[in-house]
């Protein structure tokens, strides 16, 4: 019944060394081969105990079977709004709320399980056998008591070994992304076109303006500066990545001087909001390498960052070429690519994050995503 499929709120932590990285873990939620499960136990447990009382009784095992098989089924549909409550209502609820739930909700359980099986005995039952039944009625209170117990103490062991499964999981690939992100942050600073490029408008422009030149140096120093430092951390401030991808832009304005304006609409507010590194770059270097620099004509790429209802709300959008040639999740080189950007951001928000790519009309492309964080009301 516990399968995790479903995904929900709530974060734990995962990582390396004295590192750690938060992890949305997917809330269980009741599939069929959970049910097949669950009826699978069901059906072991009317057997068992139907064989249990035929040996204490002269009554026929298939009477006795039949009545557990009814029995049961009344007990397993009213577990399954109970354990959507606790298991997967409370999976982000410490362990004393999940506990103090079931020890009111177990005696409530067993007198509306006992309540409903007597009103089908008094129903289809001989008078004997009515009378038979309601004098075992603090046992079979008990047993739906201790049935409640089990049932859910396995539920909640089995919720337990898939949580620890997932975030070993999760830890691994997250392993994988952050060694991809740091061999990307190598390779972006000794990408030989990028490189070039700036080396050589510097060059050019020593003699002309060296006050541009110093500054242009200056910009790309802090660049590599920010690669190799990003490296050693998971997270970083939002508004650390958008120095990044300024001075990234102010060099590369110098290699389109005519065709590339760069517009920035900053919520100044929202730019400590935690994010992995070197995430805005791929985003505009996209935009660059798929939409300014296949047209001839003058681009502009804005870059937006704003808060509003408790989120951050990003977006990058050119006035290039559009789609064409372009796929969402194609990857730039020398970046990670969109794909891997929003695998970077679904892998810490998980449901929370809205990530959107597309073609913007009447020409143009556009990248946005949200992500919560404190904004102001």
């Amino acid at each position: 019944m516990t399968d995790t499929v479903d995904t929900a709120k709530d974060v734990r932590a995962a990582g390396r060394g004295d590192r750690a990285v938060a992890f949305v873990v997917p809330r269980p939620t009741i599939t069929w081969r959970g049910v097949a499960m669950a009826a699978g136990l069901w059906l072991l447990y009317a057997l068992l105990y139907a064989a249990l009382i035929t040996r204490q009784s002269d009554t026929a095992f298939v009477y006795i079977f039949e009545g557990q098989v009814y029995s049961n089924l009344i007990l397993a549909l009213y577990s399954a709004p109970v354990w959507w409550l606790t298991v997967r209502g409370m999976d982000d609820r410490p362990w004393t709320w999940k506990i103090a739930a079931h020890l009111f909700l177990a005696p409530a359980y067993a007198w509306v399980g006992l309540e409903s099986i007597m009103a089908l005995v008094r129903l289809s039952a001989p008078e004997a056998a009515v009378q038979e039944v309601e004098s075992a009625t603090p046992w079979i209170f008990f047993s739906y008591v201790t049935i409640y117990g089990v049932q859910f103490a396995l539920y909640h062991a089995v919720r337990s070994f898939q949580r620890l499964r997932w975030q070993e999981q999760q830890a691994m690939q997250w392993m994988v992304l952050a060694q991809e992100r740091e061999l990307a942050a190598l390779k972006a600073q000794v990408n030989p076109h990028f490189l070039f490029n700036t080396l050589n408008a510097i060059s050019a422009m020593v003699r002309r303006d060296p006050e541009q030149a110093r500054e242009m140096i200056a910009r790309l120093a802090e660049m590599l500066r920010y690669a190799l430092d990003s490296a050693k951390r998971d997270q970083v401030p939002l508004g650390e990545d958008l120095r990044f991808v300024r001075a990234y832009l102010d060099l590369e304005a110098h290699r389109f001087p005519d065709r590339l304006d760069v517009r920035y609409e900053v919520d100044p507010e929202v730019l400590e909001t935690p994010v992995p590194p070197i995430l805005l770059q791929p985003l505009v270097e996209n935009a660059i390498k798929h939409g300014i620099a296949l047209d001839e004509q003058c681009g502009t790429i804005t870059l937006r960052i704003a808060g509003a209802d408790g989120r951050v709300h990003v977006s990058v959008e050119d006035t290039g070429r559009g789609a064409n040639g372009r796929a969402p999740a194609a990857p730039a080189p020398g970046g990670i690519g969109l794909s891997n950007t929003e695998a970077r951001l679904r892998h810490l928000f998980g449901p929370d994050l809205a990530f959107e790519a597309g073609p913007q009309q009447p020409r143009g492309f556009k990248v946005s995503f949200s992500i919560p964080g404190a904004t102001p009301d």
